[in-house]
């Protein structure tokens, strides 16, 4: 079961760079030009983790004071 999942995406991954290369992806083209008629680009969404679970107060004012001199 787990082979032909694999080999599902893999095939699903080859259709898709070929139809790239040739121009036909799937996205409408709406989407790949802006209002102005020149190429968009792709907004990145980032997301920023902070650690909040330390071991000890020390350890956590270690990292503080690492991180955010005074």
């Amino acid at each position: 079961s787990l082979d032909k999942t694999i080999s599902t995406l893999q095939m699903e991954l080859a259709a898709t760079r070929g139809s790239q290369e040739s121009g036909s992806d799937a996205l409408p083209s709406s989407t790949k030009t802006s209002h102005n008629g020149a190429p968009s680009k792709k907004k990145a969404f980032v997301v920023i983790g902070i650690n909040t679970a330390f071991s000890s107060r020390k350890r956590r004012d270690s990292v503080r004071e690492t991180w955010m001199p005074q």
